[in-house]
């Protein structure tokens, strides 16, 4: 497959906390290396992989007056010494970045075949760590030459500094929501009708809710920062194990609050004007699949998706992403333990068909025509709202999800997507 794990891959995992659009890799790209080219005493060493070099020319070109000795990879067999590996497992589409001097350092490594949106790619990003040491050698072997002086010559030699990563961290997750507001803002203006005053009204509060969703984010981060700074101090704290437990607890309620204003936030947006952009349906349900994951194994409830070949549609990834994850919080929810929710998907002509079952409790025959109404809820704690929101929203990227089947053996929902 394009997306094969490769070396590099192990670093995305651990390290990127997002998905990133392509116009913020970009601009980390080039704020990278503009300290090389705003100084150019600094010597330095450049480690570069790029799959296309069109919109970073510019500032490539500059480098040539810089001090940096540059070195390109490609898939060109020349470039490479593959030590009995193939090139997908050396860095596949993988493209990195990586800045070596004894006084500063970065590392910037991102694949878009990981992302269920081309656009898109989780990133691993880090300044001035020891972590960047590492990765320049697992690069740096995988190369023709013998580079081993260079990691001499330039490693960096200080202690890791996590501040540091996290300020440039926070810089970048803003500068992708500025881009992304700035983009989303486009797509509406292109949908909206100056004389409609329902279509201003629609305007106004999508823009509002994007507004919350942003600032909400933010406060989000912090909360995050602080329970990941609790969780070190608490390592270091010897105190009583009831002193222990009732910390660790509060660190999970602050984590789990967390989590939930985040799926709060996402519902927000599902509700925002409609995305349009080229998806994966493979990897939007793999990738959904790990979100809920955890509500999974904490119910036993064992999530299974049947092997399907991949396939590109163009609708609004979070509507559809909201979708799958309120049939599939809904599966568990009629589960009991041991249960199994099945995944899988087919085409068939125009359309794709993503069916979801389970083998919990049925859905009464008096109660399956109402379940798509607003209003209308089985739960204690329910608002009536997922399902007939799910079902306004696909509507209106074309799509649609329906109950297909529930009886005592199995409950099958299905999602209806156009091949686009």
């Amino acid at each position: 497959m394009k997306n094969k794990y490769n070396t590099l891959h192990k670093y995305i995992y651990e390290h990127s906390v997002k998905e990133y659009r392509k116009e913020t890799i970009n601009g980390l790209f080039r704020s990278i290396l503009q300290p090389l080219i705003s100084n150019q005493k600094i010597e330095s060493c450049i480690l570069m992989r790029l799959n296309d070099f069109d919109d970073k020319n510019a500032i490539i070109k500059r480098l040539n007056f810089s001090g940096a000795n540059i070195l390109y990879y490609s898939d060109n067999l020349k470039e490479l010494k593959y030590a009995n590996q193939e090139v997908q497992e050396i860095w596949g589409d993988t493209e990195f970045l990586i800045v070596l001097s004894q006084r500063y350092s970065a590392a910037l490594i991102w694949d878009y075949t990981l992302s269920e949106v081309r656009s898109y790619s989780p990133v691993c990003m880090f300044y001035n760590s020891k972590i960047i040491t590492d990765i320049s050698k697992k690069i740096l072997e995988n190369s023709k030459y013998d580079y081993k002086d260079l990691l001499v010559k330039y490693a960096p030699d200080r202690r890791e500094n996590i501040v540091l990563n996290q300020s440039i961290g926070m810089i970048a997750s803003l500068l992708n929501e500025k881009n992304e507001d700035i983009i989303f803002g486009e797509k509406e203006k292109e949908n909206l009708v100056p004389a409609d005053d329902t279509i201003k009204t629609a305007e106004i509060v999508s823009n509002n809710a994007r507004f919350i969703s942003h600032e909400i984010k933010n406060n989000l981060s912090i909360i995050n920062l602080y329970s990941k700074i609790l969780e070190k101090r608490i390592e270091n704290i010897k105190e009583s194990e009831e002193i222990m437990q009732s910390l660790n607890n509060a660190i999970r309620n602050i984590t789990t609050a967390s989590e939930n204003v985040s799926s709060l936030i996402s519902d927000l947006r599902c509700i925002a004007s409609p995305y349009k952009t080229e998806i994966s349906v493979k990897k939007i349900i793999l990738n959904t699949i790990a979100m809920c994951q955890e509500k999974a194994n904490n119910a036993g409830v064992n999530i299974v998706v049947d092997d399907f070949e991949d396939c590109i549609t163009t609708t609004d990834k979070t509507k559809l992403q909201c979708a799958l994850i309120n049939l599939i919080y809904n599966a568990i929810e009629a589960c009991k333990a041991s249960c199994l929710v099945n995944i899988s998907c087919r085409v068939q002509k125009d359309i794709i068909k993503i069916s979801l079952k389970n083998n919990g409790e049925m859905i009464l025959p008096e109660n399956q025509s109402k379940i798509f109404e607003k209003d209308y809820t089985t739960k204690k704690k329910g608002n009536g709202l997922g399902l007939a929101i799910c079902k306004e929203q696909m509507k209106l990227v074309g799509a649609d999800i329906n109950l297909v089947n529930s009886d005592e053996k199995i409950t099958e929902f299905e999602i209806v997507l156009p091949k686009v």
